[in-house]
C-alpha cells in the first residue's frame, strides 16, 4: 500500500479503489458493478451515489438489529481466502490472515494481492469483497530515498510502491469487480471464478516486471493506473532518457492531461515544485522539473 494509504470506499488518489469522481474527473467511463455470475445495470454517479447510500443505511439497520444465527460476512471471507490462498500456494503466495492478502518475494519484487472487504457488508445477506494487485521493489525504495520527491521524503513506509490497484483498473479497459459469498449455495462458484480472476489479470501484470521496458510501455496507458508512479520506475530502472519518451508517449496520449502539464509545469518553474501530493498532471509536471526531463510534444 503506497505511503501509510488504508484501503477505504473510494480513494481516488491511488486508485484503491478507482472511484466515479475520478472516472468524471478523467473522462472514463464507469464500468457496471460485476459479479461472477451476471452484469448489473451500468451506473451513473448520481445513481452510484444512491446505490452506496441504500447499502449504508441497510448496513446500519442491520447492526441495530443484529442477526444472531445468520453467518458473520468476516468468517465467511476468511474461509475462502483460506481457500484461495490454498490454490495460490503453488505460485509462491503466503495466506495472511491479518490482511487478509497473499504474498510472495520474486527476486527484487514482492507481489501482493489483497482482499477488501465492504463495511457495508451484513450477516446472512451482504459478504462482498473487492480484490487488488500491487507491486513493490527494494530498488524502487532505494532510489526514492536517494532521489525523494518533494511529497515522498526518506523514512515513510511504502517507499517501494511501484504500481497497483483494484484488479479490474489493471485492464487496458478498467472494469469495477465484487465478489459476494453470502449465498452459501453459489459460493464455491464464486471463489473458483475470484480465483480464476486473479490468475488471469493479477498473475500477468506482476510477470510484465520481468523486463522494465514491457512494464513501462504496456502499463502507461492503462487508465485508471497512476502514471507518476510508472515514469518514477522509468526513472529508476530505465533512466531519464526512457523516462522523457515514457512521458512524452503518455502525454500525446491524453490531451486534457497534457493541457494542464503545460500550466502546471509554467507555474512550476516560477514558483518550484508543491510539497504535497498533487493531481496526475501536477505530480508529472513536478517529476519533469526535478529530474529536468525533456519530454518532446
Amino acid at each position: 500500500m503506497p505511503f501509510g494509504l488504508s484501503l477505504s470506499k473510494p480513494c481516488a488518489q491511488y486508485n484503491q479503489p478507482f472511484d466515479s469522481f475520478r472516472a468524471k474527473k478523467y473522462h472514463l467511463k464507469i464500468q457496471p458493478q460485476w459479479c461472477p455470475h451476471k452484469m448489473a445495470k451500468p451506473l451513473n454517479f448520481a445513481e452510484q451515489l444512491v446505490r452506496t447510500a441504500q447499502q449504508e443505511l441497510t448496513a446500519a439497520s442491520a447492526r441495530n438489529n443484529p442477526s444472531t444465527g445468520a453467518e458473520k460476512p468476516r468468517d465467511v471471507i476468511l474461509a475462502a481466502c483460506t481457500a484461495i490462498g490454498d490454490q495460490l500456494a503453488g505460485d509462491g503466495f503466503a495466506f495472511l490472515k491479518s490482511g487478509p492478502s497473499f504474498k510472495r518475494r520474486l527476486g527484487n519484487f514482492t507481489h501482493e494481492i489483497q482482499i477488501q472487504s465492504d463495511r457495508n457488508n451484513i450477516a446472512g445477506q451482504r459478504a462482498a469483497i473487492w480484490i487488488h494487485a500491487s507491486i513493490s521493489s527494494g530498488q524502487m525504495a532505494t532510489w526514492r530515498r536517494n532521489n525523494p520527491m518533494p511529497w515522498h521524503g526518506t523514512d515513510k513506509a511504502g517507499l517501494s510502491w511501484v504500481i497497483g490497484g483494484q484488479i479490474g483498473n489493471l485492464l487496458p479497459r478498467p472494469d469495477w469487480m465484487e465478489w459476494d459469498l453470502a449465498d452459501d449455495r453459489q459460493r464455491q462458484a464464486v471463489i473458483d471464478h475470484a480465483l480464476s480472476t486473479i490468475r488471469k489479470i493479477a498473475l500477468p501484470f506482476f510477470a510484465l516486471f520481468d523486463q522494465s521496458e514491457i512494464a513501462v510501455s504496456e502499463l502507461l496507458h492503462r487508465p485508471a493506473l497512476w502514471q507518476p508512479f510508472m515514469i518514477e520506475y522509468a526513472l529508476a530502472t530505465l533512466g531519464p532518457d526512457a523516462a522523457a519518451q515514457a512521458m512524452t508517449d503518455y502525454l500525446r496520449a491524453n490531451p486534457i492531461i497534457r493541457s494542464r502539464y503545460q500550466t502546471a509545469l509554467a507555474q512550476i518553474k516560477l514558483s518550484g515544485p508543491s510539497s504535497y501530493r498533487g493531481d496526475m498532471a501536477d505530480e508529472l509536471a513536478a517529476i519533469t522539473h526535478i529530474y529536468q526531463l525533456d519530454p518532446t510534444d
